[in-house]
């Protein structure tokens, strides 16, 4: 599950891009979340941009605008620590997730998709 995995940082760039490129790819994302594989993803890149306490004590610590808010903060730490376990969100639980992923398709997951993409470069990257 750890394949890939996002820097733990910021890319403001990304905001930058036109609004309908953002849209577009918002709107994307949003229409991948139908698959449950693609909502796993989303709360596996959200859990692994909280820091380890966070993670750890499953609560929000900083305000470093990488994770997600206080409110969500213990749902990602435990929605991540069932799927690190290689368990898999059912029922009520990938519903909750999957609204949870939808408030985040336009601020972090938004990000780096765009990455991923190849919209924005990471410019800390080895070349």
């Amino acid at each position: 599950m750890e394949a890939n995995l996002p820097p733990k940082k910021r890319f403001p760039e990304a905001h930058k891009l036109p609004k309908a490129v953002k849209a577009e790819l918002v709107s994307k994302i949003r229409a991948s979340l139908a698959n449950p594989a693609a909502v796993e993803r989303a709360v596996a890149i959200l859990f692994d941009r909280q820091v380890k306490a966070e993670r750890d004590s499953e609560s929000t610590m900083l305000d470093n605008s990488l994770g997600v808010t206080a409110y969500h903060g213990r749902q990602v730490a435990y929605f991540g620590k069932w799927l690190r376990s290689g368990k898999h969100l059912t029922g009520y639980h990938m519903d909750k997730a999957r609204k949870l992923c939808h408030r985040y398709a336009a601020t972090q997951l938004f990000e780096i998709a765009a990455l991923k993409a190849g919209l924005i470069c990471d410019a800390n990257e080895d070349a």
